[in-house]
């Protein structure tokens, strides 16, 4: 019998570059409106999350998914740190050099911070209840998805789209932080009007993927309205961020996230400001009035 154990759906060593000079990191919670600070390894986490109860029926390992995650993580821990290393350094529009086996583990990755989440875990049981016509236990729920993760192409479907794309990655040099949150793998529509749950296959939606404070990630499909910026592949920006940009770019963790957006700051007003929009047309209003 495995005792219950905390399960991150959001890895500590990826949450751990948005702590502050105290180690301490600060989560706004968007459904009740408040701010505290937590160590990293007690957020984004539930226990058992991916404890299989057919393994364990199977006499297998109840807890292979979460061993392969660990193993996944700390690969995709050391290329980043990396990454961030030299990024750090770089100059706009400078190459930085990823290895094709680099390019694919991190797409797996990027793709799996996206599925195995509890904004996923929610999505899936509500298509499975309205397939079985009731409600489905906790222990349903969870064996929904360790199958969907297992077993479904959408996995490496998806992450082939994030491998093939182009990526580009920014650099945060403004006074206002880059944040995460608890579904850090923000998409946006190609014309850049609007944030978009499950719009990735939809043509010229691109992925944003905040690395840390200073540093974002975007996989563009190689398709319009890209295509004239493939030449860009594995480059830092030669655009440098405004804090506009960067307010823009968290806007994405705010729409995204199930209840809990992290940053190394307490200060999250922008956020805020844009979570009020959620749901309206006031962006749309806007564009329309400029034109």
């Amino acid at each position: 019998m495995n005792s219950p154990k905390l399960h991150h759906y959001v890895p500590q060593f990826y949450l751990r570059r948005f702590v502050d000079d105290s180690g301490r990191l600060w989560v706004w919670d968007r459904d009740n409106d408040r701010t505290f600070a937590v160590k990293p390894d007690n957020v984004a986490a539930e226990h058992s999350f991916y404890l299989s109860d057919e393994l364990a029926e199977l006499g297998e390992d109840a807890l292979a998914m979460e061993k392969q995650f660990s193993e996944i993580e700390g690969e995709v821990a050391q290329i980043t740190s990396q990454w961030l290393d030299w990024l750090r350094e770089m100059s706009p529009g400078e190459p930085i050099p990823i290895p094709y086996a680099n390019r694919e583990l991190l797409s797996l990755h990027i793709s799996l911070q996206f599925l195995r989440t509890v904004d996923t875990r929610d999505v899936l049981a509500i298509f499975g209840e309205r397939t079985e016509g009731r409600a489905l236990s906790p222990e349903q729920r969870r064996n929904l998805h360790m199958y969907m993760l297992w077993n479904s192409q959408l996995v490496h479907g998806l992450a082939e789209r994030i491998r093939t794309a182009t990526w580009i990655f920014g650099k945060n040099d403004t006074e206002v932080p880059f944040v995460t949150s608890d579904n850090p793998i923000a998409f946006r529509t190609g014309d850049n009007s609007m944030w978009w749950r499950n719009g990735l296959r939809t043509p010229g939606t691109y992925a944003v993927f905040p690395l840390a404070p200073d540093i974002v990630m975007y996989c563009h499909p190689r398709e319009p309205p890209w295509l004239a910026i493939t030449d860009l592949n594995e480059c830092l920006s030669p655009v440098r961020c405004t804090q506009e940009m960067v307010e823009s770019e968290n806007s994405g963790q705010v729409f995204m996230t199930s209840r809990f957006v992290f940053s190394r700051r307490a200060q999250f007003d922008s956020e805020r400001e844009f979570a009020k929009t959620i749901g309206t047309d006031i962006y749309a209003r806007d564009r329309n009035h400029e034109e």
